[in-house]
């Protein structure tokens, strides 16, 4: 992403208002294997669950999964509190695999979206989209949905 001088915001790896940020594309394949999505991205996803298993979170908890997921995430990838960067990092690895994504919107019961999350610290600001990534996204005609926290460090 070039740094764009008519932009009001500019890219910041250190983003004052923000705590902690990621982006994520995740795919919920309900007729086919989360397995089968890797090989036709040829992208490993950051996390991959098939419905029925039994997995067991941080805290030794049990659950079994409810529904399919693919999910590439750039939270341990990206060091940046700029949301874009993250983004650009999501998008990066998506966008080559322009058709392969749309070939697997085609699926029946699949859905697949980006999620951002981001949790600002207390102030003035909030995430921000430049052009180009809005453009991308929409090449890839994917939704984009945002988590956005606001909470002080006291």
């Amino acid at each position: 992403m070039s740094d764009i001088t008519h932009h009001r915001t500019p890219v910041s790896k250190d983003y004052k208002s923000c705590y902690e940020c990621y982006a994520s594309i995740l795919i919920y394949p309900a007729a086919i294997h989360p397995d089968e999505i890797t090989d036709y991205l040829k992208q490993q996803p950051t996390l991959s669950e098939v419905i029925g298993e039994e997995v067991t979170n941080s805290i030794c908890r049990k659950r079994k999964v409810k529904y399919s997921i693919w999910k590439l995430c750039s939270e341990g990838f990206v060091k940046s509190r700029d949301l874009r960067e993250h983004i650009d990092w999501l998008l990066d690895k998506m966008v080559p695999r322009n058709k392969e994504l749309k070939k697997l919107q085609e699926v029946s019961g699949l859905s697949m979206y980006i999620n951002c999350v981001w949790r600002g610290n207390r102030g003035y600001g909030g995430p921000v989209l430049w052009p180009a990534q809005m453009k991308r996204i929409s090449y890839l005609d994917i939704e984009c949905a945002f988590d956005v926290y606001f909470f002080n460090e006291d």
